[in-house]
């Protein structure tokens, strides 16, 4: 069973940025941050209480438990759309990773939020988020990564899993900072 939201539980529009996102064909800066800010609004007002737990170097554990499996980075990476407002005001990236069986991200935070989308495979994704029970997310899914809060994202479930993930941050702050010494990207600090 999910605990996550269904792609296809999306409004049409939304379900159309998430395709054309995919298949990197032209759509608007409008149609993804109301995409971005559509699931950011439904995660707070399903959970009013939510409250960043702050985090600090070096993190090896969520919830009080470390998190199982080996520790790999996507393979495959690929940009699927990057753009910076002229103004100054945001960028947003959309990136697509193969997220291997069996493997885990290092303990880390997104410093302005994300959003996932399992796109692709015959398994799911385990996020690990602080404060929150642990979700299973298959095939069709999106979870919400909510801002300054210690997470990981592992496949259990015996086959890869292909992930889009969806960033809005002002520009120039990266999309995720590791916090758990061995991952690559891990800066002491």
């Amino acid at each position: 069973m999910s605990d996550s939201n269904r792609i296809s539980d999306l409004s049409k529009t939304n379900q159309r940025t998430v395709r054309r996102l995919w298949k990197q064909k032209p759509v608007s800066i409008d149609k993804i941050t109301g995409l971005f800010y559509t699931i950011q609004n439904n995660f707070y007002a399903e959970n009013p209480d939510f409250e960043p737990s702050g985090w600090s170097k070096p993190t090896t554990e969520v919830n009080y438990a470390p998190v199982p499996g080996p520790m790999k980075t996507y393979a495959d990476p690929s940009e699927l759309f990057h753009y910076i407002d002229p103004n100054g005001s945001l960028e947003i990236s959309v990136e697509k990773g193969n997220r291997v069986y069996p493997s885990r991200t290092g303990i880390h935070v997104h410093e302005s939020a994300g959003v996932t989308f399992v796109m692709r495979g015959k398994s799911g994704i385990t996020d690990f988020v602080e404060g929150r029970k642990n979700s299973y997310n298959p095939k069709g899914d999106y979870y919400y990564m909510p801002a300054n809060t210690p997470m990981a994202a592992a496949n259990y479930s015996g086959a890869n899993s292909i992930l889009m993930d969806l960033f809005i941050t002002p520009p120039g702050t990266p999309t995720l900072t590791v916090i758990e010494p061995g991952y690559p990207g891990y800066v002491p600090g």
